[in-house]
């Protein structure tokens, strides 16, 4: 899936609750975005809400690796939307590092 540069992305920060650790991947998400320019708008949401349909909502989605592995096992195996991992949520460089390898080669000049 490509991204359009200059374009806002929608993101999805999961967690398996819906409470204060999507929170937390949103803060550390938003700030990693802007840190490389990328305009978004990062949304929360409880894994259990997440379906095959997730792909009209989001154009990415970060989450920890239980989550990853368990609910959202088969949007990940499908390739629905891409799934970020995040091994340690509280880690910045670890935010930065992904947007930079892993979200930044996915956008494409329009």
């Amino acid at each position: 899936m490509a991204l359009i540069k200059g374009r806002s992305i929608r993101v999805l920060a999961v967690c398996g609750a819906g409470m204060g650790t999507s929170a937390f991947i949103k803060a550390k998400c938003e700030n990693a975005l802007r840190k490389f320019g990328i305009d978004a708008i990062v949304n929360v949401e409880v894994a259990a809400n997440i379906n095959q349909h997730v792909g009209g909502r989001c154009d990415v989605i970060f989450t920890s690796k239980n989550i990853a592995e368990g609910k959202l096992k088969p949007i990940v195996e499908e390739g629905v939307v891409p799934v970020i991992v995040m091994l340690n949520i509280m880690s910045t460089p670890e935010y930065e590092d992904k947007v930079e390898h892993i979200l930044l080669p996915m956008f494409v000049e329009e």
